[in-house]
């Protein structure tokens, strides 16, 4: 079952390097160095801070989620899980940018976007449109650069989702705290 998993990815990832549209090359590249390090989502939510739109606790929570998502994803599960990147093995797909050194496995990118989509859709939801479209632009240039494989990125986002939750209850925790 897995090895047919894999065998599927390789595929979707396969078609999706090969199937590349020129026009869109550009764009798919900045969209991933926007999306390096979690800074853009971080940016959103001081603009929105300082536009008062937002309550400083949920610029709290964003900076932990995005700061979870980083640590749990660069520095816990790559190390753990090791996985080669798609470039690493003979196959003749061009890889757009620059070749991280790193491991693939899960995309460091697609968790700090769904960790930085899923708090601002809570603290500021009526840009949920937007920023469910930037995370999965970010998550989907990872693979379209031919950086990461598609499981990388799912495995990405759901270690982001989770970090967002978990920020969530910590940043609140504190108020749920009976008094003494």
């Amino acid at each position: 079952m897995l090895g047919q998993l894999v065998q599927l990815e390789h595929l979707v990832r396969l078609w999706v390097v090969t199937h590349r549209i020129q026009a869109l090359t550009p764009a798919m590249w900045a969209v991933s160095v926007v999306g390096r390090g979690g800074m853009v989502w971080l940016a959103i939510g001081v603009a929105l801070t300082v536009a008062r739109r937002v309550q400083p606790s949920g610029l709290i929570q964003l900076a932990l989620a995005i700061l979870l998502a980083f640590l749990f994803a660069d520095y816990i599960l790559k190390p753990l899980v090791r996985r080669d990147r798609p470039f690493a093995s003979p196959s003749g797909v061009l890889v757009i940018g620059g070749r991280p050194d790193d491991s693939s496995f899960p995309s460091g990118h697609a968790a700090n976007a769904f960790a930085g989509c899923y708090i601002l859709s809570r603290i500021f939801p009526a840009g949920r449109i937007i920023w469910w479209t930037m995370a999965f632009a970010i998550a989907y240039s990872r693979v379209y650069l031919g950086v990461h494989y598609p499981l990388d990125v799912i495995g990405g986002a759901a270690v982001g989702w989770l970090c967002g939750i978990l920020a969530v209850r910590v940043v609140a925790w504190p108020r749920r705290r009976p008094n003494a």
